[in-house]
């Protein structure tokens, strides 16, 4: 008797390890993008493979299974960092900086797509738990605090300057195995470290995470210009001023002699 209940354990366990799981492969058209003084943005194509396997407990082999039901999401993110966000006010007809925060830890460049809406697939807590999508990016303060007006704001102004993209729909599968996304990056997109996650959704939750690393990066003079200005502030900012009176100098003197 206890051979025979030993052996019905054994077997359920062995089948709850044998049963259907994901494959999912990814990659980036290209692992760094270059600035250069003549960059004006770029087009990233992240691709991938899905596979579905089925293992029966009375056979070792696996066996694909096509025509599931998922669905894809991308997010591409920079290093988090700080940001200084600054309220303006009316005071005496003239607009003013009248207050500011500080948040902490938030992305400079901020993209999402999928194969459709999120809401139709994900529920809005696990959007929350994950962090997908604008309206979940979390913005705080020193202190920690969720600062609400302060993340409109710079939501609004990232978004402006396409650093934040919201594209639902532009995930495309094919064949249901083969899937692909183009990713926008703008000319004044950051330079640092990015990661490119992507997950794979089935019954409302997350099932697979995969994630894939990009570097952008300055090169040249830009790169030189870059490292000065960030490792010599106060000499950058000098020099900085030096060149542009000299530049209205030499405007001036230009201008004086065509009259």
């Amino acid at each position: 008797m206890i051979r025979k209940i030993t052996a019905v354990i054994i077997s359920t366990l062995f089948a709850s390890f044998t049963v259907r799981a994901e494959t999912l492969v990814t990659d980036l058209s290209q692992s760094e993008i270059q600035i250069t003084s003549q960059f004006a943005g770029s087009q990233l194509l992240l691709f991938g493979a899905l596979e579905r396997h089925a293992t029966e407990s009375t056979q070792t082999d696996q066996l694909a299974v096509q025509g599931l039901d998922y669905d894809i999401i991308v997010v591409v993110q920079s290093e988090p960092t700080d940001l200084v966000i600054r309220k303006k006010e009316k005071i005496g007809g003239i607009w003013i900086n009248n207050e500011n925060e500080t948040v902490r830890g938030v992305p400079g460049y901020y993209v999402i797509g999928s194969t459709r809406a999120l809401d139709e697939f994900l529920s809005p807590q696990e959007q929350r738990s994950l962090g997908l999508g604008l309206k979940n990016i979390k913005v705080t303060n020193d202190n920690d605090m969720e600062v609400g007006e302060y993340k409109d704001a710079l939501i609004r102004n990232m978004v402006s300057k396409r650093l934040y993209q919201e594209d639902y729909g532009n995930v495309t599968v094919k064949d249901e195995i083969l899937f692909r996304a183009t990713l926008d990056f703008p000319s004044n997109m950051p330079v640092g470290d990015y990661k490119a996650d992507v997950y794979l959704v089935r019954d409302g939750e997350v099932v697979i995470n995969h994630r894939t690393d990009l570097l952008v990066d300055k090169i040249g003079l830009e790169r030189l210009i870059y490292n000065f200005a960030h490792e010599f502030p106060p000499l950058y900012g000098i020099m900085a001023i030096l060149v542009a009176i000299s530049a209205g100098l030499f405007s001036g003197f230009v201008a004086r002699k065509v009259t």
